[in-house]
C-alpha cells in the first residue's frame, strides 16, 4: 500500500458515520441496543398489561404533531380472536370510546400488540412471489452534518499534523499517548460538530440484488437534491459562502453484487436464503434464538437482538408466511412502543407507525425517536425514520417506494 492509499484509507475511516451504508447499519444496530436498555418513563399499568414486557426496537422516526389521539382497538381482540382486515383490505382498526379526540391530521393512537397481530393476518394473505433478483427503489434523506470539502480539508490537516507530531515524539511514549488522546478528541469534535444551518441531502438508489446465480446492479446518487428547513437556514448557508453540500451528485452505476448485508448481527443471513426462514411463529422464534447464539455481538441482549433483526428482515425478501410469523414474534415483545394509524410517509402514503425512543450520542435519554411505518394493506415496510427531540427534520429517512422480485437487472416489479 503506497502513502496515498494509506491516507485515503485513513480518511475513509474518519468520514461521518452517516456517509457510509455499512456504518449506518452498524450504528443503527448499536443505537437500537442502547434504546432497549434505556430507562423509560413508567407506563400506567392500567393502560397496558404489556408495560412490563420487553420493548420492540425499530429504526427510527419522528413523532408527528398531534399523535396524542383516541385509543384505537381492533374488533374481536377482547374475545381472543385474531384481528382481520376489512373489506377494503386494510387492517380492521375500529375506534373505542375515546377519552380524547383524534387529531385533525387523521393520525390516531392504536394498540401496538393488536396492530402487530393484525399485520400478521394481512401478511399471511399476501400472494407468494419469486424471482432471480430482488429490486428496491429507496429514497434516502439525511441531515447534512458537514460541508464535505471543508470537512475533508480539516481532516487532511489533522492527518498531516498527526504524522508530523508522531515523528517528533518518537521515543517519548508518554507525550505521544497524551497527544494521541487529544488528537482523537479533536477528530471526534469535528465529526460531531453541527452546521449553523439545517439542510438535508436526498438521493434515490435502485438496487437489483442477485438471489441465485447472476450479477446484480446498483444505481446510486439519482435525483440528488439539497433542501433547507427554512428560508432562514438557506440564508445562513449563503452567508457561509454557499459551500457545496451534495457531495457526489452524479448517478453512479455499479455492476456486480451490490455491497451490503441483510442483518449486521447475522452474517449467515443472506439475500438468497432469508426466503427459507420458518413460516410459523414458534419455528421462527426458535430459529432467531439459534442465530442469536451464533451472533458476533451478543452483548446487547436477546431482546434487543430479536427486535433489531426483526426490523432487518421486514425489509428483506422474506415470504408472506415468514413475514406473518415475524409480526407474531414481535407482538410478543411489543412493550415500550407506541403506535399510530394514518401516518404519512415521505411520499404521502399513509400507514401504521411503530415508535420507540433512545438516548442520543451524549447519552441523554429519550432524545432520539425511532419509527417504522408499514402499509396496513400489505404489512410491508414503507419508511424508516430517525429524528432528534426538539427538531422537525429527521436525522435519517429511508422511504421504500418499490420493492419486489424481478427476473433480471433493469426489470421492475409487476405488482
Amino acid at each position: 500500500m503506497n502513502e496515498n492509499d494509506a491516507v485515503n484509507e485513513l480518511i475513509a475511516t474518519l468520514r461521518p458515520d452517516a456517509l457510509t451504508e455499512d456504518a449506518y447499519r452498524r450504528r443503527r444496530s448499536a443505537d437500537l441496543a442502547r434504546a432497549i436498555d434505556s430507562p423509560r418513563t413508567r407506563h400506567n399499568p392500567r393502560r397496558s398489561a404489556m408495560s412490563q414486557r420487553r420493548p420492540l426496537l425499530l429504526i427510527a422516526g419522528t413523532a408527528a404533531a398531534g399523535l396524542a389521539a383516541a385509543v384505537i382497538v381492533v374488533p374481536h381482540l377482547s374475545s381472543g380472536n385474531s384481528p382481520r382486515p376489512d373489506s377494503s383490505g386494510r387492517l380492521a382498526i375500529g375506534t373505542s370510546t375515546p377519552k380524547t379526540t383524534a387529531s385533525s391530521t387523521g393520525v390516531r393512537t392504536v394498540n401496538v400488540r393488536t396492530v402487530l397481530l393484525a399485520a400478521a393476518t394481512v401478511a399471511a394473505k399476501e400472494p407468494v412471489d419469486a424471482g432471480r433478483f430482488w429490486y428496491s427503489r429507496v429514497h434516502t434523506s439525511q441531515l447534512v452534518r458537514v460541508a464535505p470539502k471543508e470537512y475533508m480539508t480539516k481532516i487532511r490537516a489533522l492527518i498531516a499534523e498527526q504524522e508530523a507530531r508522531t515523528k517528533e515524539l518518537k521515543g517519548r511514549p508518554a507525550e505521544l499517548k497524551a497527544y494521541t488522546k487529544d488528537w482523537n478528541k479533536r477528530v471526534t469534535e469535528l465529526k460531531m460538530a453541527r452546521l449553523p444551518y439545517i439542510a438535508t441531502r436526498a438521493e434515490t438508489t435502485e438496487t437489483w440484488r442477485s438471489l441465485k446465480h447472476g450479477t446484480g446492479r446498483e444505481v446510486r446518487d439519482q435525483d440528488v437534491r439539497i433542501a433547507f428547513a427554512t428560508p432562514e437556514d438557506e440564508a445562513k448557508w449563503k452567508r457561509a459562502g454557499s459551500p457545496t453540500l451534495s457531495g457526489d451528485d452524479r448517478p453512479r452505476t455499479k455492476e456486480g453484487a451490490p455491497e451490503g448485508i441483510v442483518s449486521i448481527d447475522n452474517p449467515s443471513l443472506t439475500w438468497s436464503n432469508v426466503s427459507k426462514l420458518p413460516t410459523d411463529k414458534e419455528g421462527l422464534k426458535a430459529r432467531l434464538k439459534s442465530l442469536y447464539a451464533q451472533s458476533p455481538d451478543k452483548g446487547k441482549g436477546l431482546a434487543a437482538y430479536m427486535s433489531a433483526t426483526g426490523w432487518d428482515l421486514l425489509t428483506a425478501p422474506i415470504t408472506p408466511g415468514t413475514r406473518a410469523a415475524l409480526y407474531q414474534v414481535l407482538a410478543d415483545t411489543a412493550s415500550g412502543l407506541t403506535s399510530h394509524a394514518g401516518v404519512a410517509d415521505g411520499l404521502g402514503r399513509t400507514g401504521v407507525s411503530l415508535e420507540t425512543t433512545g438516548p442520543d450520542d451524549y447519552d441523554r435519554p429519550g432524545r432520539i425517536t425511532y419509527r417504522l411505518i408499514f402499509d396496513d394493506r400489505t404489512a410491508k415496510v414503507l419508511e424508516l425514520d430517525v429524528i432528534e427531540a426538539g427538531t422537525s427534520t429527521p436525522l435519517l429517512r429511508q422511504t421504500f417506494e418499490t420493492t419486489g422480485y424481478v427476473d433480471k437487472p433493469g426489470d421492475l416489479p409487476q405488482r
